[in-house]
């Protein structure tokens, strides 16, 4: 029967969800602090991308951590004035580095990242905002035909997992992609990779599309929530005003773990801070998305620009930004592409919501029937947006998903 859902989280993930809740016929109100147009998923790199699945944490990872903070130009940063509220987060993220709990994270994710392609290539049928989308793959790059070999554990959990990887040599990437200079010596080829051409673009046509639906949106800090004698019932706003729910969606990113330790099942999360630049005038041509796969950053060709991120840095979510670590990776850019220009570009930081072992929450509560959660998708929060929302939807109706759901409880670290 049509109920009454409220989803917390106005991103690409809580619109994701509204779209499948409000095809199933129920009546849905996205709410949200800040405006739509003004959240992390605005500003990524527009890919969806899949075969970027593996996790984060994996074993022996912790042996390189020290020089990574210690080098300026590195894929990893943490701000030191934040570490106590990090610690708890850190030592689950150790632990998800164990060969047993590696393999279990690459399951998960490339279970669920197989399906991400055709779920959006799926919404964008049904929305009419297939012109928003392109395929043109995405080309990893190695500095050395060593460095690329050393990887090659990475590309066959990949392949798989129904991913095309196509190894090339150094005549191949040139081929492909002949800005590339002398740094870029090896690399893969994906094919099942597409990008927006503006990820802020496809949340507002999407929002859009789902306000002629019928899905209401709502502005407002959500501070708590009211119980009744059979569970929560209600959102309550700072200003007092609540809203009424039979069922709930936590999809507030970097925030839901606060959200979801209101309703009794805390949650370890971070904000991993990335960082990009928009060059408007680049001056060179690429033909899709590059990733440098050993310095954690990518490149890609966008409407309005070439934008330049990556990289992770670990702080609270209201840490004011560095944006010394957009210049970083500008640096690395230009040391593999030697005629960009880097000038007259605009800086941004988004807040990816995080787990330990890069999973995502996609879970009922394990205490409160009319509770579901949906976030922690960190790097690939509009990769698995349209299939976590699908996956959602399935738990709500009592269906039966067509994966194990099971790494994806709220309650997995407890």
């Amino acid at each position: 029967m049509p109920e009454k859902i409220v989803i917390v989280g106005n991103g690409i993930v809580g619109l994701g969800n509204a779209l499948h809740l409000r095809r199933a016929g129920h009546d849905v109100t996205v709410v949200d602090r800040t405006p739509l147009d003004e959240g992390t998923s605005t500003g990524n790199a527009g890919g969806v991308a899949g075969a970027a699945f593996l996790p984060i944490p994996e074993p022996g990872l912790w042996k390189t951590v020290p020089a990574l903070l210690l080098n300026p130009l590195g894929p990893l940063s943490i701000r030191w004035r934040d570490l106590g509220k990090l610690a708890p987060w850190l030592y689950q993220f150790l632990r998800a580095c164990r060969p047993d709990a590696y393999r279990r994270g690459i399951e998960a994710m490339g279970n669920l990242m197989s399906l991400a392609g055709d779920a959006h290539l799926e919404m964008l049928e049904a929305t009419g905002l297939k012109h928003l989308l392109r395929q043109s793959g995405v080309l990893f790059v190695y500095r050395s035909e060593a460095s690329c070999d050393a990887s090659a554990a990475s590309w066959q959990h990949r392949a798989r997992h129904g991913f095309d990887c196509q190894r090339l040599g150094r005549a191949g990437i040139r081929n492909m992609e002949p800005a590339l200079g002398e740094e870029a010596q090896a690399g893969y080829f994906v094919p099942s990779w597409w990008n927006y051409r503006d990820p802020k673009e496809l949340l507002i046509e999407l929002a859009a599309h789902l306000r002629q639906c019928g899905v209401e949106f709502q502005t407002g800090n959500v501070a708590g929530f009211d119980i009744g004698t059979d569970g929560p019932v209600a959102v309550r706003f700072d200003d007092g005003a609540t809203l009424a729910f039979d069922r709930v969606v936590i999809c507030a990113g970097a925030w839901s773990g606060r959200l979801s330790a209101m309703l009794g099942e805390p949650f370890s999360i971070v904000a991993d801070r990335g960082y990009n630049t928009t060059l408007p005038n680049p001056g060179i041509e690429i033909g899709r998305t590059i990733d440098f796969a050993e310095d954690s950053f990518v490149i890609t060709p966008m409407s309005m620009g070439y934008r330049v991120g990556g990289a992770v840095e670990l702080a609270s979510p209201e840490t004011p930004p560095n944006y010394a670590r957009c210049e970083a990776l500008l640096t690395l850019a230009k040391r593999y592409l030697p005629e960009l220009n880097v000038e007259g570009g605009s800086q941004w930081m988004g807040c990816r919501p995080s787990t330990p072992d890069s999973v995502p929450v996609i879970s009922r509560s394990a205490k409160h029937g009319n509770v579901f959660y949906c976030f922690g998708h960190g790097h690939l929060g509009l990769t698995g947006s349209m299939v976590s929302g699908r996956l959602i939807g399935h738990l709500m109706a009592g269906e039966t998903p067509n994966i194990d759901m099971a790494p994806y409880r709220i309650d997995l670290f407890r």
